[in-house]
C-alpha cells in the first residue's frame, strides 16, 4: 500500500510540474508571438477581441502597440480602442486615463473628439446611478460635458452631450431636492429652503426645479409666512400654468394663506389691518367657502369698533 500510495504521490507531483512547464511555454510563445507582429498586426487581432467583446484580451493588444510603436500611424487609432476596451469592461478610472492620454497625445487625430466626449462619459459613468451615493465623479463630467459643447458645437455627439449633461443634472437637482424633502419632515423649513432654493437657482433646466418652487412656497406657508407664502404660490402658478394638479394644490394655498395672514393679524389686534385684509379676501375669492368666515370676522371688528366709539363718546 505504501508503494502504491508514493508512486501516486510522484505521479502527481509530476503532472503539476508538467502543466506548469506548458504554461510558462505558452506564455513564453505568446510573448515571442507579440512581439514578432507590426503594429498592424496587433492592431487588427486586438480589433477582432474587440468586435468579438473580449476586451481583456483586447487590451492586450491594444497596449502592446501604444507602448512598442509610439510613431506608428495606427498608434493613435491603438489609444482609443484601448481606452474603449477599458469603458466596455466598466474599469471607467482607467477609460478616463486613456481617453485623457490620447486627448494629451495625438491632438491631431481623427479621435480626438470622441476622447474628449469619452473622457466626460467615463466620469460619468464611474459616478453611482443613486442620487443618494457620492455624486463628486458628476460635477467632473458637468465641466466636460459643458465644455465640449463649447468647443465641438457641430459635432455629431453634441446631442449625446446635452443628454447626458441633463442627465446628470436631473439626478443631482433630485439629489439636493430629496435633502429638502426630508428637511421638511422634520420641521426644518429654514434648511429645506435652502436646499429648494438651490435647486431652482441652479437647475433650472431639470423636472426638479418646478417642484422644488412649489415646495418652496409650502415652506413658507408651514413656517407661518402667509403673505409671502401667497406671492409664491402666485408665481409658481405663473411660471408652471400646465402642471394642472400642482396649480390646483397652489390655488387651494393661495386662498388658505390669505385667510390665514387676515386670522395673524385680528389675533395680534391689529384691527384695522385685518379688517381692510379680509375686505379684500371677499373681493379676491368672491366664490370661497371661507368668504362667509370672512365677512363674520367683518362684523365682529365693527361692532367692537361701535363698541369701543360708544365707550369713548360716554367717557367724554
Amino acid at each position: 500500500m505504501s508503494y502504491v500510495f508514493h508512486y501516486r504521490k510522484q505521479l502527481t507531483a509530476y503532472l503539476v510540474l508538467l502543466v506548469i512547464s506548458m504554461a510558462i511555454l505558452s506564455c513564453g510563445s505568446a510573448v515571442q508571438n507579440l512581439s514578432s507582429l507590426s503594429a498592424r498586426e496587433l492592431f487588427l487581432k486586438g480589433k477582432e477581441k474587440y468586435d468579438r467583446k473580449k476586451y481583456i484580451n483586447a487590451i492586450e493588444y491594444f497596449q502592446t502597440v501604444v507602448y512598442n510603436y509610439p510613431g506608428d500611424a495606427i498608434v493613435d487609432t491603438a489609444q482609443y480602442y484601448l481606452a474603449m476596451s477599458y469603458y466596455h469592461n466598466r474599469d471607467y478610472e482607467l477609460a478616463t486615463v486613456e481617453f485623457n492620454r490620447l486627448a494629451t497625445n495625438y491632438p491631431s487625430s481623427a479621435y480626438f473628439e470622441k476622447a474628449i466626449f469619452m473622457k466626460a462619459v467615463s466620469f460619468f459613468e464611474a459616478t453611482p446611478q443613486h442620487y443618494g451615493l457620492d455624486q463628486s465623479d458628476l460635477k467632473k463630467a458637468f465641466k466636460l460635458f459643458e465644455d465640449f459643447i463649447i468647443d465641438f458645437p457641430e459635432s455629431e455627439l453634441l446631442g449625446q452631450a446635452q443628454e447626458y449633461l441633463l442627465a446628470g443634472r436631473t439626478r443631482m437637482a433630485h439629489k439636493y431636492y430629496s435633502s429638502g424633502i426630508l428637511y421638511s419632515r422634520i420641521s426644518a423649513y429654514k434648511a429645506a429652503k435652502i436646499y429648494f432654493q438651490l435647486v431652482i437657482d441652479e437647475y433650472t433646466d431639470t423636472k426638479y426645479a418646478k417642484l422644488a418652487t412649489f415646495q418652496y412656497a409650502l415652506m413658507e406657508y408651514k413656517s407661518k409666512n402667509y403673505a409671502e407664502a401667497r406671492k409664491k404660490f402666485e408665481s409658481f402658478i405663473a411660471v408652471f400654468p400646465d402642471d394642472e394638479k400642482l396649480v390646483k394644490k397652489a390655488r387651494e394655498k393661495i386662498v388658505d394663506a390669505a385667510f390665514h395672514s387676515c386670522q395673524q393679524m385680528y389675533k395680534k389686534g391689529k384691527m384695522t389691518d385685518a379688517r381692510q385684509c379680509w375686505e379684500e379676501f371677499t373681493r379676491d375669492f368672491p366664490d370661497n367657502k371661507k368668504v362667509k368666515k370672512a365677512v363674520s370676522y367683518i362684523k365682529k371688528i365693527d361692532k367692537l369698533n361701535q363698541k369701543q366709539n360708544t365707550q369713548e363718546h360716554a367717557g367724554t
